[in-house]
């Protein structure tokens, strides 16, 4: 019996084997876990009920700890949760319907309304979008301490972020070192859009030399980056260069830069460093930062993130890192930074094409700014709707008319959602490395404008070639 708002709905066992497809997602189709050699079903099956038992064996261990944070209370709340998160488990190996919403989320009126709009065979876990039914369970994981005595707020992600920011304080001290002279120069802004692309990659590449003392001091970084070049399948950091430095060129006064957070640990690290440069050269009178209001996606950045890690480095015995976390605090008290305002939609499971008619609001907020900046692969997802394209269709196109401003995404590739790539890119790498769309190996750097007529009519005057990468503004 399969529960879905007040009614209750029936399916054969002959029905179920129907439901799925022993073959890969076709192209112009949306991702899901009824293709059972995509890797939307391989999460579904195996990567989404092991980040609940995980969720599960985690609250249990700590019960000491939550129990000295939240009182002697907790340990009622406990069972409860886990016994929720269990139940929410079977429901996903059943491929149960999703169900509405009942208590007090503050998101409740737009996840009843977006799921009651789904078409019946698309409001079950491995029917439907595989974004759908992600988003959905991360939301009721949540939705789960939201209904606790103790717990509401609790981040349950929260421990291992803060582990992968430990864990990496050389990694962070080698990038800080290396970074902190840099001026502007088309030179150096390509170093650092390289560097928040390949942030992870770098950080497994220092972990690799394990404790080699001697051989990390020798550690160059833009060499390290480097030799990630021939992986990076799609780079436009020229013309997010062109647009910043035209902004400035027109004598713009406000030059925003919104930037959508992915992952906390290190790598927001590095999109400190980045941002920070974007405003030192000047590229940037103001960063608006857009994390996520609950815990999301195991990684991704909220509010509280934020604030641990700017405590964490201020009060940190290295130098570097310590001058990093002040400076960055200094940035956020003087509005070079600010924190956007907060937006459930960035935890909905609404592509971006759908924002000017869900939350315009939010659209506007974005249409203030130069250049929106699209961090990581959910986001990208969501920028291209979660949807098997042709390799090389115009990232343009795929956007399907979401520009609110110039754009930009930065994503590490981990799904088949991909497009914008040169001919024969795609082709290729399905024969030398067939896993290639989920390796995690691969990175692109995309960009397109926005619908807003930014025509150049001024003589660019005392720019030299480097300011502009060597290109002409007229040739983008």
């Amino acid at each position: 019996m399969i529960m879905f708002g007040d009614r209750s709905q029936t399916r054969s066992a002959a029905q179920d084997a129907q439901l799925l497809v022993e073959a890969m997602t076709p192209r112009y189709s949306l991702l899901s876990g009824r293709f059972k050699q995509s890797f939307a079903y391989l999460a579904l099956q195996t990567r989404m009920p092991g980040i609940m038992s995980q969720i599960v064996a985690q609250l249990q261990s700590n019960m000491p700890e939550l129990e000295e944070q939240f009182g002697e209370e907790v340990r009622k709340d406990v069972p409860n949760i886990v016994d929720a998160i269990e139940r929410l488990s079977r429901e996903l190996k059943r491929d149960r319907y999703f169900s509405l919403f009942h208590g007090n989320e503050p998101d409740k009126a737009e996840w009843n309304a977006f799921i009651s709009e789904l078409p019946k065979p698309k409001r079950s876990y491995f029917r439907a979008c595989w974004l759908h039914a992600e988003c959905y369970l991360y939301r009721r994981i949540y939705s789960i301490f939201e209904h606790s005595h103790c717990l509401r707020t609790y981040d349950y992600f929260g421990d291992l972020k803060h582990e992968d920011l430990k864990a990496s304080v050389q990694a962070m001290e080698a990038v800080g070192k290396a970074t902190c002279q840099m001026g502007k120069s088309w030179s150096n802004f390509s170093l650092m859009m390289r560097l928040n692309a390949w942030s992870n990659h770098f950080e497994l590449f220092w972990n690799s030399m394990g404790g080699n003392a001697k051989l990390k001091a020798r550690v160059d970084v833009k060499s390290v980056l480097d030799t990630f070049e021939n992986r990076l399948l799609a780079n436009d950091s020229i013309l997010v260069w062109n647009c910043l430095v035209k902004a400035k060129l027109q004598g713009k006064q406000k030059i925003i830069v919104d930037y959508i957070c992915d992952n906390a640990g290190f790598e927001l690290f590095t999109d400190f460093i980045f941002l920070a440069y974007l405003v030192e050269a000047g590229l940037a009178t103001q960063v608006r930062l857009h994390v996520k209001s609950i815990p999301w996606y195991i990684s991704d950045v909220t509010k509280r993130d934020i604030d641990w890690t700017l405590g964490f480095l201020q009060q940190h015995p290295s130098d570097i890192l310590s001058t990093l976390g002040y400076k960055w605090l200094d940035f956020f008290r003087n509005e070079r930074f600010i924190m956007a305002p907060e937006s459930y939609f960035w935890t909905g499971p609404q592509p971006y094409f759908v924002m000017v008619d869900v939350n315009l609001d939010l659209f506007h907020y974005l249409s203030q700014a130069e250049l929106a900046i699209f961090k990581g692969d959910l986001n990208y997802r969501k920028l291209t709707g979660d949807f098997i394209w042709d390799s090389m269709e115009d990232f343009i196109t795929c956007l399907r008319g979401f520009r609110p401003t110039n754009v930009c995404a930065i994503r590490t590739v981990k799904c088949e959602v991909i497009c914008g790539l040169p001919e024969g890119v795609a082709d290729k790498l399905v024969r030398t490395d067939p896993q290639w769309m989920t390796s995690g190996r691969y990175s692109v750097i995309q960009y397109t404008d926005s619908l807003r007529c930014n025509c150049w009519q001024h003589e660019m005057e005392g720019e030299q070639p480097d300011d502009l990468g060597g290109m002409s503004l007229r040739s983008i």
